[in-house]
């Protein structure tokens, strides 16, 4: 008998445009479907997504965005880009035939999907995120300048930028100089290992860190460093323009000690203006789910928000 982690399908969808996305479906086929999106831009799924939902009730899609995991070609910028993403999420609904679906993400994920929501909010019956990047200036320079997490974290920034060995100091220098690298300079692969290690750092402060394959964190390095340069491709005006059409179903869950996507520029966001919303503090969670307070807080949303929307399903037929 087929193990519930185990898909019961799995394909590559065809773009049109030189992209192959990696498709796989898990749990009960007749059950809520939910979309994971996952973060980096670049970081692809993984099977210990699984562990956070019910998958006796779930129908559960792993989409391996551009150029990310499993899709194909690994690491690929050419037609990657934010409007292509959101595209892709509509193509992939519109292939499995599904009128609605709930979406579930972290980090880069929580920000496509909340963006998508916004565009699309009848297409959405309840979603959940945690880590919420927040894609303006401010969120980039506090991830990637030296005025802001590097200044909780010295010593591994150094390492971060020594590695690129930049012709100056700035942020657009530290980036030409990973774009030098990542695309076939002397020091690739140490650049790709630094980028890297610099964000799981953030994410998993004092961890061990866990190795990931070394073509997974070449398509993430440059995946990301190209989403960076290019400023999201204007994904904050999406997400702040978007904000007030978000399905009333919507939680963010966000540790006090995340140092990716920190909490004053969350709380800036949301202060705004009024977006539907249920705000979820961590107390002492991280990033990413790797620790179990910020683990055990999304798996305890996912129930809720499982519950939540078969509750509305009964009710409504």
């Amino acid at each position: 008998m087929m193990a519930l982690s185990e898909p019961f399908a799995e394909t590559w969808l065809d773009t049109g445009d030189g992209h192959l996305l990696h498709l796989s479906q898990h749990g009960n086929p007749q059950g809520v479907p939910i979309l994971f999106l996952h973060g980096g831009p670049g970081a692809g799924c993984t099977v210990q997504e699984l562990q956070l939902f019910d998958l006796n009730h779930c129908h559960i899609i792993l989409l391996d965005q551009r150029g990310a995991g499993e899709s194909l070609p690994a690491g690929e910028l050419k037609h990657n880009d934010l409007l292509s993403l959101l595209t892709d999420l509509e193509r992939i609904r519109h292939w499995l035939q599904l009128e609605q679906w709930c979406l579930v993400g972290g980090s880069f994920g929580a920000t496509l999907g909340l963006i998508y929501s916004g565009l699309c909010p009848r297409r959405v019956m309840a979603q959940l995120y945690w880590g919420l990047f927040i894609p303006s200036d401010t969120g980039r320079d506090w991830l990637y300048g030296s005025s802001g997490a590097a200044k909780r974290f010295p010593i591994d920034y150094h390492s971060f930028v020594n590695a690129a060995q930049p012709r100056g100091s700035g942020l657009p220098m530290l980036f030409e100089a990973y774009q030098i690298q990542l695309h076939g300079g002397s020091r690739a692969r140490h650049c790709v290992e630094a980028w890297n290690r610099w964000e799981r750092v953030l994410a998993q402060p004092w961890g061990v860190l866990t190795p990931v394959p070394y073509r997974r964190d070449e398509a993430t390095a440059k995946i990301e460093h190209h989403y960076a340069i290019n400023r999201y491709f204007d994904a904050y005006t999406l997400l702040y323009e978007g904000r007030q059409q978000w399905p009333t179903q919507t939680e963010i869950i966000q540790g006090t000690q995340d140092w990716v996507c920190p909490e004053h520029l969350l709380r800036e966001f949301l202060a705004q203006g009024t977006a539907p919303h249920q705000l979820t503090w961590v107390s002492g969670g991280f990033h990413g789910l790797a620790e179990d307070k910020m683990l055990q807080a999304v798996q305890q949303g996912c129930r809720r928000m499982f519950a939540n929307v078969t509750r509305n399903l009964r009710s409504s037929g």
